[in-house]
C-alpha cells in the first residue's frame, strides 16, 4: 500500500473519531478550530499567527500549504488578508471536504482545497508553509527539493514541527512505535534535516524554538501510561498512541516545538 493511501486512510478515519458523539479520546474540540494541531498555550491559533507572521513580511501572495488538514490556515489567512490566496494540499478527501465548506462559508474563492499530494504543487509560490506535515513525506529530502523548485525568488518556506534531541536515537523501540504510529518515514532531527535543506538549495533565515516561547501540553508519564494501556484494550487509531507518545517525549526532554523560516541560496546571499 502506498504511502499516500496510507495517510488518506489515517486522516480519513480520525476524522470520524474526531466526529464521534461519543468521543473520549480528543481534550477538546478541534475541529471548532479547524486545526488538529497541539494547542500551545491552550491557544489553538498560535502556529498560523506564527506562520503567517513570515507569511506577511515576505510579501506573499500567493501562499502554498503543504499538509493543509481542515483548512484552517486558509481561512485565518482569509480573516487576515482576504486579498491573499492559498492552495491546500491534502491527501484525505474528508479533509478536503471539510476545507471547502468553511472557505465557502467565507464566500472565499480565492483559495482552494485541493486533493493532492505536496510532492506535486501545481504552481510557484510566494509561501510554502508546512505546519506539522513535513515528516509525513515518504522522502523528506526529495520534498524539500520539490518545495525549493516551487519557491518563487524572494519566497519562504515556513515549516513548524516537531525535531528530535540529536541524542535521540531513530532505533529507540519507542521511537520507532512513534514513527509506525504516525506513519512517519523519518525522524526529524537538526544535524540531517539541515544538511537536506543545503542540499535542495535552501538557507535558515529563522530558527525558534516555539516550545521555549510558548507552553506544550502534556500529561504526566503515569496518566500517558494509563492513557496509553486503554487505548491499546480499546483498538484505537494509531494516531492517539503517536500523540501519547509525544506527550512523554516531551516530558523527558527529547524533542523541541520548532519554526523554521527557509528561503532560496541565492536569495540568502543578497
Amino acid at each position: 500500500m502506498s504511502t499516500e493511501h496510507l495517510l488518506r486512510e489515517f486522516y480519513n478515519q480520525m476524522y470520524h473519531v474526531h466526529t464521534q458523539p461519543d468521543n473520549v479520546y480528543d481534550l477538546g474540540d478541534h475541529l471548532h478550530h479547524l486545526t488538529v494541531h497541539k494547542h500551545l498555550d491552550q491557544d489553538p491559533l498560535i502556529q498560523f499567527r506564527e506562520a503567517y507572521r513570515w507569511v506577511d513580511q515576505a510579501g506573499a501572495r500567493l501562499v502554498a500549504d503543504a499538509g493543509c488538514g481542515y483548512g484552517g490556515f486558509a481561512v485565518f489567512v482569509a480573516r487576515q488578508a482576504p486579498t491573499l490566496s492559498v492552495d491546500g494540499y491534502t491527501l484525505s478527501d474528508v479533509q478536503r471536504a471539510v476545507a471547502r465548506q468553511a472557505l465557502a462559508r467565507l464566500h472565499q474563492s480565492k483559495s482552494r482545497a485541493l486533493l493532492q499530494s505536496y510532492d506535486r504543487l501545481q504552481r510557484q509560490y510566494d509561501a510554502i508553509v508546512a505546519i506539522e506535515s513535513l515528516g509525513h513525506s515518504a522522502n523528506v529530502a526529495a520534498t524539500l527539493h520539490h518545495w525549493a523548485s516551487h519557491l518563487r525568488p524572494g519566497g519562504v518556506v515556513v515549516i513548524i514541527d516537531e525535531l528530535f534531541r540529536p541524542e535521540v536515537s531513530p532505533t529507540n523501540p519507542e521511537i520507532q512505535q512513534f514513527m509506525r504510529s504516525l506513519h512517519f518515514s523519518l525522524l526529524l532531527q537538526r544535524a540531517p534535516l539541515e544538511a537536506m535543506l543545503h542540499a535542495a538549495g535552501l538557507s535558515v533565515l529563522a530558527w525558534v524554538v516555539l516550545s521555549e516561547r510558548y507552553h506544550v501540553h502534556t500529561r504526566p508519564d503515569e496518566e500517558c501510561d494509563r492513557l496509553l494501556h486503554a487505548y491499546h484494550l480499546d483498538g484505537v487509531h494509531q494516531g492517539y498512541i503517536g500523540g501519547m507518545l509525544l506527550e512523554k517525549f516531551y516530558n523527558r526532554g527529547w524533542v523541541d516545538y520548532v519554526l523554521l523560516v527557509l528561503t532560496l541560496h541565492r536569495a540568502a546571499s543578497r
